[in-house]
């Protein structure tokens, strides 16, 4: 009996929750709409997109209104700077843009603006990579390129001339230095390195503070400035990069003292720093080099060397005049044939010595009994990796190939943080004619100093020679 009234009790339990699901369907039920025919609903969407059309149109409006009401300078130099103009005519293309106008003759919208820069941006990039790449590739599109005016000047010509129609506002040993650095008076890392220090010491002893400004900031601004002029005229060399670091570090520890009562103090302690890093840096460093570098030349040595390297010189004259006998192969190469200088002082001295173009390498380490090599650097990166001039890693290629040791001569000035794996990611780019150019190219050589499998090449340049 209990089991029965259970049962009956579950089933009037279920048939109630039945009827009052029947009973919420019934009042939530929808009501269908009426069916229309095909006329009709195309009538609707008619209707429909007339609507959003007027609404868009209203919110461009507004959007215009606020524009031009709250910005009105801004319209007006985008109307003549972009634009071209609202005078153009009511509704067509806005002059210089391409894009399209509101129908009224007013301004395009940003959006609108927008488009057309990524588009111009867009095209510009698009021929950039169309154009032949010339007389350079596109592996060094990243490098300050080299500037040809089309008339056979030299870009160091044209760049001296830029630089002294901007030397307005710069001191006149800043302009005379950058000048230097652009046509090649001053070449080679310690020489730019010196320069530059002395350079700054005309600036700094000319240099006045202006009202209601530290020494330390103002001058600080000012160096900025001299770098930023050099750096014109060519890429700071590491060694300069370091002096300047140096005495930026020493101007910011002298923000920070108040112990300076006068502005000739801290100049005098300001030059005084620039000495000592000439001093210690540079000079003490060069001879601690020739004295530690002489002494690894033994009687009977035949010394390899490239180019033009101060401290290499310096280490071969001081182990002359230490009395050892020795020679010496002065490997060059074209265009600057630096190693001429080199030659002419190692000559003068006393010593014995041999001169080869980079050409020749192979056969003067090979057959000229060459038992070292000694080069000069440009900087010396954290990777051990050795910056130098061009040719410099053939000959040590080479040099190692064969099992003959090779010492780099640097100061510690030259030292940098950076890492390069190869020559491409960070370099300088020269003039090209200087390379297919028969003036240099050595009489001696032949064909009457004339190089005949670059001729076809410089005619193509426009710098034929006569």
């Amino acid at each position: 009996a209990a089991k029965d009234a259970a049962k009956a009790a579950k089933e009037a339990r279920k048939a109630a929750h039945l009827a009052s699901m029947a009973s919420t369907q019934t009042g939530d039920k929808k009501e269908e709409k009426p069916k229309m025919s095909k006329a009709e609903r195309r009538a609707q969407q008619e209707a429909q997109r007339a609507a959003k059309a007027a609404k868009a149109g209203g919110a461009d409006g507004a959007s215009q209104d606020r524009g031009s009401g709250s910005g009105g300078s801004e319209g007006k130099e985008t109307a003549g700077g972009v634009g071209g103009g609202d005078s153009a005519g009511g509704g067509g293309d806005a002059a210089g843009v391409g894009g399209k106008g509101d129908g009224g003759g007013g301004l395009p919208s940003a959006r609108q603006l927008q488009k057309n820069e990524r588009r111009s941006t867009a095209a510009t990039a698009a021929k950039a990579k169309s154009r032949p790449s010339g007389k350079i590739m596109d592996h060094f599109s990243h490098l300050r390129q080299f500037a040809d005016d089309g008339d056979g000047a030299s870009d160091d010509k044209v760049r001296v001339a830029m630089l002294a129609t901007v030397a307005g506002g710069i001191h006149p040993a800043v302009a005379r230095l950058a000048a230097h650095y652009a046509d090649g008076t001053i070449t080679g890392g310690r020489a730019r390195c010196v320069a530059l220090l002395h350079t700054l010491k005309l600036v700094i002893a000319d240099f006045k503070t202006p009202k209601n400004t530290k020494y330390a900031h103002a001058l600080t601004s000012l160096v900025n400035g001299v770098v930023q002029h050099l750096q014109a005229a060519r890429p700071m060399a590491v060694s300069m990069g370091n002096a300047v670091k140096s005495l930026k570090t020493h101007l910011a520890r002298m923000a920070e003292d108040a112990s300076l009562a006068t502005e000739e103090e801290a100049r005098a302690r300001t030059l005084k720093h620039l000495e000592y890093f000439e001093k210690e840096k540079l000079a003490a460093a060069g001879a601690f080099i020739a004295e530690h570098g002489a002494n690894e030349i033994v009687d009977g040595d035949v010394v390899v060397t490239h180019g033009a390297s101060h401290h290499v010189r310096e280490i071969l004259l001081r182990a002359k005049r230490d009395g050892r006998h020795f020679a010496v192969t002065v490997v060059d190469s074209r265009p600057n044939l630096e190693g001429r200088d080199t030659l002419r002082r190692l000559l003068n001295a006393g010593v014995d010595c041999t001169y080869a173009t980079l050409p020749g390498l192979g056969y003067v380490l090979r057959k000229g009994g060459a038992t070292k090599v000694f080069l000069g650097a440009a900087a010396v990166l954290a990777n051990g990796a050795v910056v130098s001039r061009v040719g410099t890693a053939a000959v040590a290629a080479v040099a190692h190939s064969l099992r003959i040791p090779v010492l780099v001569a640097a100061e510690s000035c030259k030292f940098h943080e950076r890492v390069h794996l190869d020559a491409v990611a960070h370099n300088e780019l020269g003039n090209p004619a200087a390379i297919a150019s028969t003036v240099t190219y050595p009489a001696a050589y032949g064909h009457g100093g004339r190089n005949p499998s670059l001729g076809r090449w410089v005619g193509r340049s426009g710098n034929q020679e006569g």
